[in-house]
């Protein structure tokens, strides 16, 4: 089975508080302006910042990777 090629992301989370949509930047810092994001071109971090967001519960919540270019 041939696996595909990764393609670059963003991590995307709403806000605790309000629901909103917003980004994860390169300063992990949470945005709302999606053009500031992070863009993450490799899995093995892309996994690790994952994991960094998801444990940010106390900030956002479903944070998750969005394709992205």
């Amino acid at each position: 089975m041939t696996r595909r090629p990764f393609a670059p992301k963003v991590i995307a989370a709403n806000d605790l508080f309000d629901g909103e949509a917003v980004w994860l930047t390169a300063d992990d810092a949470w945005t709302r302006d999606m053009g500031q994001a992070e863009l993450i071109e490799d899995e093995a971090i892309a996994d690790d910042r994952l994991l960094f967001a998801s444990a940010q519960a106390n900030v956002v919540v479903g944070a998750y990777l969005v394709d992205a270019k």
